[in-house]
């Protein structure tokens, strides 16, 4: 069996499944005293892609003034629960949007929660990728 048949044998519902994940909030846990966990999900490449721009200048260069606000856009489209999304919840935290949200909430989690909805998403930091075709290709002798 080739590898379109095995695709094709795989119920295409399976394709539209967003893996998710819970990991730990220091700072919800700082906040409410008890270990309090997120849950996360993928984002879908285009939505991703998009946020990530949001984070570039003119030039195309990242733009590290602008880090905090784009992890807090991608914290805001891939969080699951608590949903920022929720009208009363952003009303009770004063803010406008659920980007504001995440920042208000999460504070210095955002980054590491953005990362994990990267990671989760398929994206991964380019250096790790290519250490990892490095050494996948000395050890297949390619």
């Amino acid at each position: 069996m080739n590898l379109v048949e095995k695709l094709m044998a795989v119920d295409k519902k399976e394709f539209d499944k967003l893996e998710k994940k819970e990991l730990v909030s220091r700072q919800l846990s700082n906040l409410l005293g008890v270990e309090t966990k997120v849950t996360i999900q993928a984002v879908d490449g285009n939505i991703y892609g998009a946020l990530t721009a949001s984070g570039l200048d003119d030039d195309g260069n990242y733009d590290y003034g602008r880090g905090f606000d784009t992890n807090a856009k991608i914290t805001a489209a891939g969080i699951v629960e608590p949903n920022l999304k929720d009208d009363a919840l952003l009303k009770h935290l004063g803010v406008a949007t659920p980007a504001d949200a995440a920042k208000k909430i999460f504070k210095g989690d955002v980054y590491k929660i953005a990362m994990a909805i990267a990671e989760l998403s398929g994206f991964r930091d380019d250096e790790e990728t290519d250490k990892e075709v490095k050494n996948s290709s000395k050890a297949t002798g390619k």
